[in-house]
C-alpha cells in the first residue's frame, strides 16, 4: 500500500502533476493539502479514485482519495474552526488523518490558532488506541522539527515553524507512540519537503521539512520504504508546487 502526502498549493493549478504522480508511482492514496477549491468545483483527478474533499473557495482545504474502499471518513474537527484543515478516513484498516496545519505567527492571533489545532489533534487521537491501531496522520504540520529539518539553523532560530513551542508539538507525537517514517530513514541528514520559489531554493537545497508521515507501532511493522520526491520540485513545467510530494509504502 502506498501512501503519498502532497501540499499541491491549489489541485487545479498542480492537475497534471497529480495526474502524473499517482500513474508514475503506482500511489493507491494521495492525501493533498492546500487544494485551494470548494467542493463542487474539485477536478477529477482519475476515475479510479474516489474522493474525500474538504474544501472552500481560493484558500486552505484538504482532499483524500483512494483507489481502496473508503470504509469510513469525517470532513472537519473541532481544531479548524471555520478552515477546512482536516479529513479522517478508514482505509484497509489504516486510520488515516490528513492535516493541514495553520502556518501561524510570532506569538500573535494566529500562533494561539495554531496551538489550539494542535490541542484539539491530540484529543481527537485519544479516540483510537495507539499501541495496536494502524494509524498514520501526514500532511503538511508547518513545523520544522531538529535542526536537520532547517536548512540553516542559525537563521531559522525564533522563526515561524521553527519557534521552541511548536518544536514540542512534534516531540509529543512521537512521545505518544507515533514514529517519523521520514526520519527512520534518513537518520542524521538534511532532508526538506518545502522550498520557497524565491531565490532559487531548490536549486540550493534551501529548504524546509514541514511534512510529515507518522505513524504508530502497529503500522509501522507494515513499513517497507519512503520516498521524497525532490525532482518533482525542481521541475519548472508544469509549474510545481512549493512543497515536495512524500510516498509511504506498507506491507499491507
Amino acid at each position: 500500500m502506498r501512501i503519498c502526502t502532497f501540499n499541491v498549493n491549489s489541485i487545479r493549478s498542480r492537475l497534471e502533476i497529480v495526474q502524473n504522480l499517482l500513474k508514475d508511482y503506482d500511489i493507491d492514496v494521495i492525501c493533498m493539502q492546500e487544494i485551494k477549491v470548494d467542493n463542487e468545483n474539485f477536478p477529477l483527478i482519475d476515475g479510479e479514485y474516489q474522493c474525500i474533499i474538504h474544501g472552500q473557495k481560493r484558500l486552505h482545504g484538504v482532499a483524500t482519495c483512494s483507489r481502496y474502499p473508503i470504509d469510513e471518513y469525517q470532513n472537519g474537527f473541532d481544531g479548524e474552526v471555520s478552515e477546512p484543515r482536516f479529513v479522517y478516513t478508514l482505509i484497509n484498516g489504516v486510520h488515516i488523518i490528513n492535516i493541514y496545519a495553520p502556518l501561524g505567527d510570532n506569538y500573535g492571533e494566529r500562533f494561539e490558532y495554531k496551538m489550539y489545532f494542535y490541542d484539539k489533534l491530540f484529543e481527537y487521537l485519544k479516540k483510537f488506541d495507539l499501541n495496536k491501531d494502524k494509524v498514520l496522520i501526514c500532511g503538511d504540520f508547518n513545523i520544522s522539527h531538529t535542526e536537520l529539518d532547517v536548512w540553516d539553523e542559525e537563521i531559522w532560530q525564533g522563526e515561524v515553524t521553527h519557534l521552541p513551542e511548536e518544536r514540542a508539538i512534534l516531540s509529543k507525537f512521537l512521545d505518544i507512540g507515533f514514529i517519523d517514517v521520514i526520519r527512520e530513514k534518513f537518520k542524521n541528514e538534511k532532508v526538506f519537503t518545502f522550498y520557497d520559489y524565491r531565490g532559487a531554493a531548490v536549486y540550493k537545497n534551501e529548504g524546509l521539512r514541514l511534512d510529515y508521515i507518522l505513524v504508530t507501532k502497529p503500522l509501522f511493522e507494515k513499513f517497507k520504504d519512503v520516498e521524497i520526491l525532490t525532482q518533482i520540485r525542481r521541475k519548472r513545467k508544469p509549474t510545481p508546487s512549493d512543497h515536495v510530494p512524500v510516498i509511504a509504502e506498507f506491507d499491507l
